[in-house]
């Protein structure tokens, strides 16, 4: 007892660290079994709809004004790069990285708090910083452990599939960045609301209503032109995967470079002036700015007595 107590933080440390795996490696285990096989079964369904048949669809019998949703041109999307990126924006990918944020974020406080182990946590010789930092680093390095499987799985999929050949497997790993960086970004938001909450199921409540905010926010501003405006409320802006499959050079430029209208014009700048936003500078921006807010919430905060 006596090392266990002057070692102090640096123990807790590892204790701390091996809880909070041990709290998300559920969700880890499930996401990556989900990762790991949708893709070969997005490829391979995909892939019964012959790319004739899939283009005469998409390019003449979907009115072209719906290309504003879409992020990019439908002559883009009638490709076979095109159809693989759709991966990006299913609801597979958007709402299990949605989830893992939202999931991971609340519990980083509230969720604890409302377990009642956050009081049984502090009362052991650990500061609230090392908390904080801890579940935020474990949380992203989940989230990056994921990303990794979806990459190899895309990219196998992509060389060992129905079309191999046709695209390179390489073009897909900048898509996958902007997964890491939209799962990142909510995380931070969902913590740092956390940090100021006691009750797990409200932090979720209003994270799913900002959730959804953003979303329409996103749709109205490329739909409507008088109210294009409201597009600058939506961080989802910054999630565009579609858009980052091309010419492997280009996406990187474009990956951490982008023209500061992005949320109201679909085309591209040739102004370097205007390139001034960044898609994954923006989601890893937030989700930091909000768990260093959340960190200071956490540490300063007068927490509830357990009931």
């Amino acid at each position: 007892m006596t090392v266990f107590i002057a070692m102090g933080d640096r123990v807790w440390n590892t204790a701390i660290w091996r809880k909070t795996w041990g709290d998300q490696r559920g969700l880890v285990l499930a996401f990556a079994a989900l990762w790991g096989v949708f893709p070969w079964l997005f490829l391979w369904l995909s892939a019964q709809i012959p790319m004739l048949a899939f283009q005469d669809v998409l390019l003449q019998a979907i009115p072209k004004d719906w290309q504003r949703l879409s992020g990019v041109p439908f002559s883009e999307v009638a490709t076979h790069a095109g159809r693989v990126a759709l991966a990006f924006v299913d609801p597979v990918v958007v709402l299990a990285a949605t989830v893992w944020g939202i999931t991971r974020g609340s519990d980083a406080v509230s969720g604890q708090l409302e377990r009642g182990t956050m009081e049984l946590l502090l009362a052991q010789p650990v500061q609230r910083k090392a908390v904080w930092v801890t579940q935020a680093l474990a949380t992203t390095a989940a989230a990056a452990c994921l990303c990794g499987v979806l990459a190899l799985s895309v990219c196998a999929a992509v060389a060992y599939g129905p079309w191999a050949g046709k695209v390179e497997p390489d073009r897909f790993l900048l898509p996958v960045a902007n997964v890491f960086g939209l799962m990142v970004c909510l995380a931070g938001i969902s913590a740092c609301v956390s940090a100021a909450d006691s009750y797990r199921w409200r932090t979720i409540g209003a994270m799913s209503g900002f959730y959804v905010f953003s979303l329409l926010a996103k749709l109205v501003g490329r739909m409507s032109g008088a109210f294009g405006w409201v597009g600058y409320l939506s961080f989802l802006n910054a999630y565009e995967p579609q858009r980052l499959v091309g010419d492997p050079a280009v996406g990187w430029t474009n990956l951490f470079v982008y023209d500061a209208s992005f949320p109201l014009l679909l085309r591209p700048t040739e102004s370097a002036a205007a390139n001034l936003v960044v898609y994954d500078g923006i989601l890893l921006g937030v989700g930091c700015v909000a768990y260093v807010i959340g960190g200071v919430i956490f540490c300063r905060r007068d927490l509830p007595a357990p009931l």
